[in-house]
């Protein structure tokens, strides 16, 4: 880790011990070895600046930082910004502090996620997807509560949000889990296939979601996971066989499961020649 990395963890770790930190001299030192600008954000320190707050008291005044950095919008620092590291960091912290956290600090958590989610910055959505699998590594079925509670009305960012969060390995080796995964994927993927009408972006966003996260759970419950794959293979919706045949693209699926996959490649081959022929 760089020095200025071990510095704005030196500091929070000083805050945490009650030695007097310097509030200022934290957001600085996160901001500057954010990595920011550029395409990949420090993850590292982030994570590690996260893990800190995995417990149930926080020292004198760290949940407020924590709920001020979460405020911080796209107009005080936009993508890219520096600072934008700071609410990415809080997001995260957040999921991590969930599990040990009072119901009214959950419902702020909860409501800070929802923020994130919906943020026209990409980072900001990805925070959100990190803290809600921390929430999930704590314990899903808290996970599961909040993801049943926003699931109805979900819009695309949000339903981008929750099926990212679920494509996580660690949170799929529980059966029951993968296919609580696959289940909701499977509603989003109806759901999109009956409402034509969507805004370009964030449908993308859910889009490009999807075409990966079928692909993580499949792997960890492949009865299921190809057998909702063909599923949706029969569809005549040419983006949700794009979708489809993206994720039977994933090395995770293709180098372990490969008759599956041609099985299904070979459905939506079946399913295009049956349209093609019904419209002639």
């Amino acid at each position: 880790m760089s020095g200025q990395a071990y510095a704005a963890l030196a500091e929070l770790e000083r805050w945490i011990n009650g030695g007097g930190a310097d509030r200022k001299r934290l957001e600085d030192n996160l901001a500057a070895d954010s990595r920011l600008p550029g395409s990949r954000a420090n993850l590292e320190l982030a994570e590690k600046f996260a893990r800190h707050f995995a417990g149930r008291e926080l020292a004198g005044g760290l949940w407020e930082l924590l709920a001020e950095w979460g405020e911080i919008s796209d107009e005080t620092a936009g993508t890219g910004n520096p600072r934008e590291f700071l609410p990415f960091c809080a997001v995260w912290a957040m999921g991590e502090h969930y599990g040990y956290a009072a119901a009214e600090r959950r419902e702020r958590i909860a409501d800070a996620f929802k923020r994130a989610m919906n943020d026209s910055r990409w980072r900001m959505r990805e925070a959100a997807a990190m803290g809600l699998q921390s929430v999930g590594e704590h314990d899903f079925g808290l996970l599961r509560i909040l993801l049943e509670q926003w699931r109805r009305g979900a819009n695309e960012l949000e339903q981008r949000a929750f099926v990212a969060a679920l494509a996580h390995p660690p949170l799929l080796k529980a059966k029951d889990n993968a296919r609580y995964a696959l289940v909701l994927a499977g509603e989003i993927m109806e759901e999109l296939a009956v409402l034509p009408e969507r805004e370009p972006e964030p449908f993308r966003v859910l889009s490009k979601g999807l075409e990966y996260a079928l692909s993580v759970f499949a792997a960890a419950e492949p009865e299921e996971g190809f057998a909702l794959l063909e599923r949706f293979a029969g569809m005549s919706d040419l983006r949700i066989i794009r979708i489809v045949k993206a994720n039977l693209g994933k090395s995770r699926l293709t180098c372990k499961y490969g008759s599956q996959v041609e099985a299904v490649l070979a459905a939506v081959d079946n399913n295009s020649k049956g349209n093609y022929d019904s419209s002639n």
